[in-house]
């Protein structure tokens, strides 16, 4: 059986009222742990239906739900060299990119990422 729950605010008795945009305009549409030393693989995700090596420290990685736009903000961090980025982005994931202090390319053993934007 579907439900639907239509509401503009959420209320708890302890924390106050929160306006339903902020959950859905403000949360994370998907996370990830993965690997990309040794089998480039996700660890936990949600959202994410696929990760792709596609050489030495660069990942492609596609969404489950696409995104509206590829505006989107992406989050990404590992334990070793800190923050990543990413300079290729569309509404179905987006190639993620590491290197280190000498700027050489590198797979690390742990990274998270985040999307935040608008689902399709």
């Amino acid at each position: 059986m579907a439900g639907k729950i239509i509401a503009d605010q959420l209320q708890n008795t302890t924390v106050g009222t929160i306006d339903t945009k902020w959950l859905i305009e403000g949360s994370a549409k998907s996370w990830c742990r993965f690997s990309q030393a040794g089998s480039h693989s996700f660890v936990d995700s949600w959202n994410y239906s696929s990760i792709t090596d596609m050489a030495v420290g660069q990942s492609r990685i596609t969404l489950t739900n696409s995104m509206s736009s590829s505006n989107y903000a992406i989050w990404t961090h590992d334990w070793s060299y800190g923050n990543g980025w990413s300079d290729s982005m569309t509404t179905n994931g987006y190639d993620m990119r590491r290197r280190n202090e000498s700027a050489a390319y590198l797979d690390v053993t742990v990274v998270w990422s985040s999307v935040i934007g608008d689902l399709a």
